[in-house]
């Protein structure tokens, strides 16, 4: 504390004695919890402990001046008011009457306001100090923030204050039992008319509000306070309730806060205004990256920095401390006097706006625009600065850049790279500069000399010779400003397109006598301008012969064109259409559902809302020529640079015929498999013929046949055997669509038990274990029973799923190798779809068999390896596809195989 006001008194520390007792004194002093303070008989302060310090909200420096002795005499910085809240009135201060009349005071409560603008409530005491000799030496203050203590007191105040808002009690069954004055006015009724009444038949609106009744039946039950506040429509008013239970009932003590309300709203509303503003500014600065700053002129340092200001100076982490003096070390030397003069130049004028080169901290050289002004205090001193600066080092290298093209473009004009011309017009003397004369094969001294106007006519195609000469003549006639395009024979006797542009200039009497002007090659352009026009020619061909329609129309959905085809779809020229509501003159249905099409239904309107329709609109339309035609829409919209739709582009596809072809598909397919199902069935009875002989030949003649023969006659029978099997499966096959039981709820894990319980016998021999669960949770290593109720239920066929769960479980069981299967059967919802899958640690399947075992008739291995027809997987794809999924099958030889089915999830509306 070397530095404090009082430290170096020798009148108030001077330790007299040696003892050292006034160092403790001092230590004492500084670490009690009150403020202390000591001042002369002037009234200037000599001693400030660290809690004064903190309690006043300055330094003892800061105090030691003006600062303490507008304390005592109430300056206007401190804001001095007595416990009421009401200005001291000038020598009422408790300071005053210690310091001025020499009396002594305790505990008077005084209010101040601190530098920040925050105001302290302090007890304060003060006595007078006094020499040996009797005489007044000064003054000491003691005094304690009780702000806290006043803030609890001003709460006791509010809760005291209550008992003046309306209040009415009830009973344990919520009958009014008192009710005073204020809450007879808010309810509306006397408290005659609700003594012994039940608060819900008088307000039965109050029971239907939850707020209400759950607090009045929560207090009643807790025994705890409860409270609300909710706009009630009865009584008209926002209402504030706060409800105190006891044994005998509940007392209500409420008030109308309507106007509280609005203030909030309107706070609100002033709240999110300013928020909204405070974003768009931010977001203006962030975009145009402007980094904001903020300097303390008293201690010199930036205590409010944006990010964006330290990176602007190379710095991606906020530096701790910058002030004036970091900054300036950042500007370029050359360029440091003028800044530090332009900072004390707005000392006076109070801002500050110029531009200079900085040298970032990683080197790089840049250039900022800094902008700022003073903040000054009620004596004019500036305290405070504030600032914006940006990064301009692009805008100045485009502002020198343009500066060198105007100054190439000015040294290029005079040395005639940009043709220029005066025609002085009594002489007939045409001056141009030394490019344009070269272009036309003229000596270009002559050109300075200047030479007869028709030297450079003679230069223009014979096709455009006329025209210019016209428009010449009648700029020249009118005084007037002249611009054409045309076609040059150049020195090198290329056509060239050029434009030229100037003006005559006339007397005061009107005789035209000089016409300046310049002349530009435009050749590339105009091939460009010819070449677009080409294929304007070709497209607007393609747009008529195209088979399919195209309709076009403009942004406000007036219709722009068609084309032929467009026109025969709809049966003539009918597209004319001011706007969308024109359109319900195009009479439609769905063709899926057969829903009317209103004129927001349609593609064309979507396209003008700036949808693309990609997925066809499919119609069924009523033509104006009496036909009924189903089409298909797609569209595009046409934006311009602003995102706005200009134009909608709609093509049209007849698809009639298409339909058609589908549904001869659809019938043809019908009756492959009713022939699937009769060929299938008629050769029933041929086999059973055949078996029913293999059958006497066996029980007649097998005694009589040798080895041979036995053999020959077992291959027969297991021929047939087979062949029976197959043409069950093939007539299993091709019943799936159309001897299918309507879709309906199926509980997979239902199915899953069923399945199990049919395959008993076998995976009771092959020791198999069959868990279910999720993907996360399998483990088929485990001996974990199986979860219930990990699989879900869908929509679909219930014998025809338990097929597909049998067919792939008895594959899983069949082909797991000499190790007692472990099979695990999962679902995962994957969008809308599940996804069920069963696992094995089978054999496995090579990636090139993958797809071909899904077919009809197709097998992996012999019927000696393992029986079966070569249709169960065909049948589990075709009763998934008529279910609306998928079958797949990921595997690897000796690491098992995963089959997985996809099924739509049931719709949970």
């Amino acid at each position: 504390m070397s530095n404090r006001v009082g430290d170096a008194d020798p009148t108030f520390w001077d330790d007299v004695d040696g003892s050292g007792t006034r160092q403790r004194c001092r230590a004492l002093v500084h670490a009690i919890d009150d403020g202390i303070t000591a001042v002369d008989t002037d009234g200037e302060l000599t001693f400030a402990n660290e809690r004064a310090e903190e309690i006043l909200g300055r330094s003892a420096d800061e105090l030691a001046g003006d600062a303490f002795a507008e304390l005592i005499h109430d300056g206007p910085r401190w804001d001095l008011v007595d416990e009421s809240g009401e200005p001291l009135e000038s020598g009422e201060t408790p300071f005053d009457h210690v310091v001025d009349r020499e009396e002594t005071v305790a505990d008077r409560i005084v209010g101040l306001r601190r530098e920040g603008g925050d105001r302290v409530w302090l007890s304060v005491g003060g006595a007078p100090q006094w020499t040996e000799n009797g005489d007044l030496a000064g003054a000491v203050f003691v005094f304690d923030d009780v702000t806290e203590q006043r803030e609890v007191e001003s709460e006791l105040e509010e809760i005291l204050g209550r008992v003046t808002d309306a209040f009415y009690a009830l009973d344990d069954e919520f009958r009014f039992t008192h009710v005073n004055e204020r809450a007879e006015e808010l309810l509306q009724h006397d408290e005659a008319e609700l003594l012994g009444d039940v608060l819900w038949d008088v307000f039965p609106s109050a029971a239907e509000i939850d707020e209400v009744w759950d607090a009045f039946q929560t207090a009643l039950d807790t025994q705890e306070a409860t409270s609300y506040e909710l706009y009630y429509d009865r009584l008209d008013f926002w209402v504030e309730a706060n409800l105190y239970p006891s044994e005998t009932g509940i007392s209500v003590y409420f008030r109308d806060v309507t106007e509280r309300k609005e203030r909030e709203a309107e706070r609100d509303e002033m709240i999110r205004e300013l928020q909204q503003s405070e974003e768009r500014l931010r977001l203006a600065l962030e975009a145009s990256e402007m980094g904001t700053w903020e300097l303390d002129l008293q201690t010199e340092e930036s205590p409010v920095r944006s990010p964006q200001h330290d990176r602007i100076f190379g710095y991606e982490e906020p530096l701790e401390d910058w002030d004036v003096e970091t900054f300036l070390d950042h500007v370029h030397p050359e360029d440091r006097p003028r800044v530090t003069q332009r900072f004390e130049d707005a000392f006076e004028s109070g801002s500050w706006d110029f531009e200079c080169r900085i040298t970032r901290a990683d080197g790089e050289r840049r250039e900022i625009a800094a902008k700022g002004e003073f903040h000054f205090d009620s004596e004019g001193e500036p305290v405070r600065a504030v600032g914006v600066v940006q990064d301009v080092t692009e805008r100045k290298q485009r502002e020198r850049r343009l500066e060198e093209a105007n100054e190439r473009f000015e040294a290029a004009t005079e040395a005639g790279a940009v043709g220029t011309w005066e025609w002085r017009i009594p002489e007939n003397t045409f001056v141009s500069g030394t490019s344009f004369a070269r272009t036309f094969g003229i000596d270009p001294e002559d050109a300075q000399e200047g030479v007869p106007l028709e030297r450079f006519l003679s230069a223009v195609h014979e096709d455009d010779q006329d025209r210019i000469a016209e428009r010449i003549e009648e700029t020249v006639d009118t005084c007037g400003e002249y611009e054409e395009e045309y076609r040059v024979w150049n020195a090198d006797d290329e056509l060239r397109w050029v434009v030229a542009r100037g003006h005559v200039e006339c007397d005061e009497d009107g005789n035209a006598e000089r016409f300046p002007g310049a002349l530009t090659d435009i050749t590339e352009r105009k091939r460009a301008e010819l070449e677009v026009e080409e294929q304007t020619k070709q497209l607007e061909t393609l747009f008529r012969v195209l088979p399919v329609g195209v309709v076009v129309a403009n942004g406000d959905g007036s219709l722009r064109r068609a084309n032929d085809t467009a026109r025969e779809i709809w049966g003539g020229d009918v597209f004319e259409a001011d706007s969308v509501e024109e359109y319900d003159k195009f009479t439609a249905t769905w063709a899926d559902t057969g829903e009317p099409v209103g004129p927001e239904d349609w593609t064309m309107y979507r396209v003008l809302q700036g949808d693309a329709v990609v997925e066809p609109h499919t119609y069924e339309i009523e033509a104006f020529d009496g036909e009924r035609r189903v089409i298909m829409e797609h569209g595009m919209p046409v934006t311009d640079e602003h995102g706005d739709v200009t134009r909608a582009v709609v093509t049209l596809t007849d698809i009639t015929e298409r339909r058609e072809y589908q549904r001869k598909l659809e019938e043809s397919n019908e009756r492959l498999e009713q022939f699937a199902y009769a060929a299938s069935h008629d050769l029933q009875e041929p086999l059973r013929m055949i078996t029913s002989y293999l059958q006497l030949i066996e029980n007649r003649y097998d005694d009589a046949l040798d080895d041979d023969g036995q053999e020959f006659l077992a291959y027969a029978v297991d021929g047939a055997d087979r062949m029976r099997e197959m043409i069950d499966g093939l007539l299993e096959y091709s019943r799936v669509e159309t001897q299918g039981d309507p879709f309906e709820p199926v509980d997979l894990d239902a199915v899953l038990e069923d399945t199990t319980t049919d395959l008993q016998l076998q995976i009771e021999e092959t020791d198999a274990e069959i868990t279910t669960g999720t993907d996360s949770d399998s483990d088929l290593d485990s001996d974990s029973d199986s979860d219930p109720g990990s699989l879900p239920t869908v929509h679909g066929d219930r014998g025809q799923l338990r097929q597909v769960f049998q067919n792939l479980l008895d594959n899983a069981l069949e082909y797991s190798d000499d190790e007692p299967p472990r099979v695990h059967v999962s679902a995962e919802r994957d969008g809308s779809e599940w996804i069920v899958s069963i696992r094995d640690e089978g054999s496995g399947i090579d990636s090139d068999d993958q797809a071909r075992i899904f077919e009809v008739f197709q097998r992996l291995h012999t019927h000696e390896e393992h029986d079966g027809t070569g249709i169960g997987l065909a049948l589990c794809k075709r009763i998934v596809e008529r279910h609306g999924g998928e079958i797949w099958v990921d595997s690897e030889p000796g690491e098992g195989s995963t089959f997985s089915f996809s099924l739509p999830v049931v719709d949970e509306q």
